[in-house]
């Protein structure tokens, strides 16, 4: 009855203030105006003091100044995770100086779900009492939302209203100090319609905002970059690097490699995703000339794909299967790189927890243009993907942190390098990242935060390489990480007529071989066979160009097995050279030869 007394008056209190009346008194409704003007959003945020942290680390903010005790929470001037709600339309209220921090002026935000909430930042300077109108436009009512600030909860209801009503809640909150305070919104349980509904502004207003600030961040972090290195080890061909997240939140957090990424991501549980990005950058030129096109070697399922990728560049990459399905919170991998004469070969592994084994994951070639690869070093960033309509989580603080070892005649010396990179490491501008090195000895990298630090440079040391060997480098297992999982002998052409040949292909070590098969043709195709483009090749020249170059025949390998295999091929034109490739499978992964051979036939 009471909910239904509200609604009314509600209604009542839209008509009577088209006829000039002012309504005032009971069931939240309350005859507070608030005041004139467009409050913070004509003042550009600027960096303001913040203060002293609890571990003595100074701080400052970006901030934006209230104007008529007034302060105007809009939909892109707030935070909220994956979900929640979507950015839409385009605002007429003003917008200044916050290019750098979102582009788009959004007219509302889309409330979709009640896995999350909406939230705003808000450094007060006088205590006293905080004012909120909410508009959300509600078409079917009865969604409950819960109202946090300043330490204080207030649960409320929907009612049906459009833009230009604000909500009938009484939402008057008592701030007893200054301070940085979080308003937050959050559906407890959705209403008659699928949604909340559309937010388009929240008024904040009262004698606790004079003087107060819109605390303002990138909408999501820029990435905290860094690499990584030793003195003590002269040409590292073979490394070995942990990574964990100890944030609450999703990131993306790859190791850089000499030929793209090789990582995984972590989500708001700490663990894994379960899968890696080994993504090789395609080479400027390689539409027209092959050879210089980054290629898969081999996938460490029978499930795997020979893929690629078409945003932030093409490239080829792993894709089909996930190989740490337990997502362990610790991710354990290793990367050794061969030096060829035209290429470097790269290897990734994992350790699998549950086995407590060492696992190939994917392996490929880069081309070198004469300068191979003699001492591997690595990097790493920790960011947040995602568009600023569907996730805008800049607030909130992400850290990973990561060990390295180097392979070094029989033994593994720890990486004491620890080089911080990106805007802000200089420590010469405030940023929301930090660099250090943990009193365990781990080299931890964050991004994202409402305050802003400098860097300093006494906090990176190099890590913890006194403690004793981990067990993933004392597992009998080790020695997978040395070798790929298929071993091929030599391999070789026999038998030329003037329409066929032998292959005869010698598996030195192979497992149960389920499959194999020969691709030829009359040009080198490298590792590039027939297959679908992925989603985000579509819209890549060079994605495109490289899968018109791709095997155009293929000879399968008879009853496979380790030792000597022939495959004859059938059908070939007189006095051609013919280049070929071997891929063969067992009940672990897909190998390719190393590299491509030739043959000619009888005139």
């Amino acid at each position: 009855m009471e909910e239904e007394m509200t609604s009314y008056l509600f209604q009542l209190k839209g008509v009577l203030r088209i006829c000039g009346v002012m309504v005032a008194g009971s069931m939240g409704l309350q005859a507070l105006e608030v005041p004139e003007g467009f409050g913070q959003l004509k003042n550009e945020p600027k960096l303001i003091d913040g203060g002293t942290d609890e571990m003595g680390r100074e701080y400052s903010y970006f901030g934006q100044v209230a104007s008529d005790r007034k302060l105007i929470l809009t939909a892109s001037n707030g935070f909220f995770f994956k979900g929640v709600c979507v950015a839409k339309g385009e605002s007429d209220l003003p917008k200044v100086g916050d290019e750098h921090l979102i582009k788009p002026n959004y007219d509302y935000l889309d409330w979709k779900r009640t896995d999350g909430s909406l939230r705003w930042h808000i450094l007060v300077r006088n205590p006293g009492k905080v004012y909120f109108r909410a508009h959300l436009q509600v078409v079917a009512e009865g969604a409950d939302l819960e109202v946090n600030f300043a330490g204080q909860t207030k649960r409320v209801k929907t009612f049906r209203s459009d833009s230009t009503q604000a909500q009938p809640w009484n939402l008057t909150f008592d701030v007893k100090k200054p301070g940085e305070y979080l308003f937050s919104l959050k559906a407890i349980k959705l209403g008659q319609a699928k949604g909340v509904g559309h937010l388009h502004r929240v008024d904040a207003f009262g004698p606790a905002i004079e003087g107060a600030n819109l605390l303002r961040v990138r909408w999501r972090p820029a990435a905290a970059h860094g690499s990584y290195d030793t003195g003590k080890v002269r040409d590292a061909k073979l490394l070995v690097f942990t990574t964990r997240s100890i944030a609450d939140a999703s990131s993306y957090s790859p190791i850089t490699t000499p030929f793209g990424y090789y990582g995984t991501t972590f989500g708001n549980d700490r663990k894994s995703g379960g899968s890696f990005n080994f993504s090789m950058w395609g080479k400027k030129g390689a539409s027209t000339d092959l050879k210089l096109m980054p290629h898969l070697l081999g996938v460490g399922s029978p499930e795997g794909e020979f893929s690629g990728f078409g945003h932030e560049g093409s490239g080829v990459k792993p894709r089909g299967w996930v190989p740490m399905p337990d997502r362990p919170e610790l991710v354990v991998q290793a990367l050794r790189v061969v030096p060829g004469k035209n290429y470097d070969s790269y290897y990734g592994y994992y350790f699998d927890h549950p086995t407590k084994a060492w696992k190939f994951y994917g392996a490929g070639n880069k081309w070198h243009g004469g300068k191979p690869k003699h001492h591997l070093k690595l990097g790493s960033f920790c960011e947040v993907p995602g568009p600023p309509q569907v996730e805008r989580t800049g607030d909130v603080y992400r850290e990973v942190r990561r060990r390295l070892w180097a392979f070094d005649e029989g033994k593994w010396v720890f990486l004491e390098r620890y080089h911080p990179g990106g805007k802000g490491s200089s420590g010469k501008i405030p940023a929301n990242k930090s660099w250090y090195t943990t009193k365990e000895g781990e080299y931890a990298m964050g991004c994202g935060g409402i305050r802003l630090y400098r860097h300093r440079a006494s906090q990176v040391s190099g890590g913890g390489g006194a403690r004793e060997s981990p067990y993933f480098l004392a597992s009998a297992s080790i020695e997978n990480i040395f070798k790929m999982p298929i071993q091929y002998g030599k391999i070789q052409a026999g038998k030329e007529t003037s329409n066929s040949a032998v292959i005869e292909i010698n598996i030195s070590k192979g497992g149960d071989l389920k499959a194999g098969a020969v691709y030829y043709g009359t040009s080198d195709a490298l590792t590039f066979a027939p297959r679908k483009l992925h989603g985000t090749e579509k819209n890549s020249d060079l994605s495109k160009a490289v899968n018109s170059l791709v095997w155009r025949k293929v000879a399968q390998v008879p009853k496979p097995r380790s030792g000597i295999n022939r495959v004859e091929i059938t059908k070939l034109k007189p006095g051609t050279v013919y280049y070929y490739r071997v891929l063969m499978e067992n009940g672990g992964c897909r190998i390719w030869n190393n590299k491509t051979l030739t043959f000619e036939t009888l005139k």
